[in-house]
């Protein structure tokens, strides 16, 4: 075993120690392993103080012939790139080379956010005197009005909510940060008819299988959400689609980016920033009636 892949053990075990979550982990495992295959196939140096940018070129370049996608390949990157930074501050190399070279650009892609449509026909498909169909209709307004993400949504119990002040205390949040979110009187309303009538008070998750059990994978919550859209007629429906249209339409209604950073448990302002980029377009194609420089043609 070349040296190298000793650091990357002992990296990879320091991840785990300062918290990260074990999808990140193995993330970043995944990322290393890539890297450490093309360094066998392409002969890089077994000591990580002996790399120099080329490396990281010829690395990059080995994911490109290979059909990776500029997202790909920016993950990969950036993810070994981070490894090469911990070297750095362990002392073991000198400098960063990883860092010399700028990360693959990812493409800007506009994922639009439900239409209130399509979510009315989302709502619709929802029988409300089954249980199964009151567990529907009830996540589908927590997810639109809340915008946890399916990890979450999942880990969520009953105890978690707090009726009186409409919100629910994520406790695992990512990269275990916790924090509120609210929802609505009409939400609120739903997921306490769906508890009354269906689940029962007793402890655990909130919304559970049709079998009665909890959710134990976001898999799970994926396949769910993907029927119901199949059966309403409604493309490309899951629960992180549900979460951009939530920033959507909070900052279409004048939320600030701050707030809605909050909400969504973003550790910064970067991805919030690109839902505001989805309304932003939006708005501008909207306006594009009055701005045309055709339509002030005569005749």
């Amino acid at each position: 075993m070349a040296l190298i892949d000793d650091h990357i053990t002992t990296y990879l075990q320091a991840l785990e120690i300062e918290g990260k979550t074990a999808k990140t982990v193995a993330s970043y495992a995944n990322s290393l392993a890539a890297f450490r295959s093309a360094g066998e196939r392409l002969g890089f140096p077994d000591h990580p103080a002996d790399y120099d940018v080329s490396h990281v070129y010829a690395f990059l370049g080995d994911l490109r012939a290979r059909g990776a996608s500029a997202g790909y390949q920016h993950r990969r990157h950036r993810e070994v790139k981070t490894c090469f930074s911990w070297l750095k501050r362990m002392g073991i190399v000198d400098e960063n080379v990883f860092a010399k070279v700028p990360l693959v650009k990812r493409p800007q892609l506009i994922k639009p956010p439900f239409s209130p449509d399509e979510v009315q026909r989302l709502l619709e498909c929802s029988d409300r005197t089954t249980a199964t169909g009151a567990r529907n209709y009830a996540l589908i307004l927590f997810l639109l009005d809340t915008g946890i993400r399916a990890s979450e949504c999942i880990d969520l119990r009953l105890a978690d909510v707090d009726w009186d002040r409409s919100r629910a205390f994520i406790r695992h949040g990512k990269g275990e940060k916790q924090r509120w979110v609210g929802f609505g009187s009409r939400t609120a309303s739903a997921v306490r008819d769906y508890v009354d009538r269906f689940r029962g008070d007793h402890p655990g998750a909130l919304l559970l299988t049709s079998a009665g059990e909890a959710m134990t994978a976001a898999g799970t919550l994926e396949v769910l959400l993907r029927r119901l859209g199949e059966r309403a007629g409604v493309a490309k429906v899951h629960p992180h689609r549900f979460r951009h249209t939530f920033a959507t339409w909070a900052i279409e209604s004048g939320a600030r980016e701050i707030d809605v950073q909050m909400l969504l448990g973003h550790s910064d302002l970067t991805m919030t920033q690109r839902y505001a980029r989805t309304y932003t377009s939006e708005q501008a194609v909207r306006a594009h009636p009055e701005l045309s420089p055709v339509n002030r043609l005569a005749g």
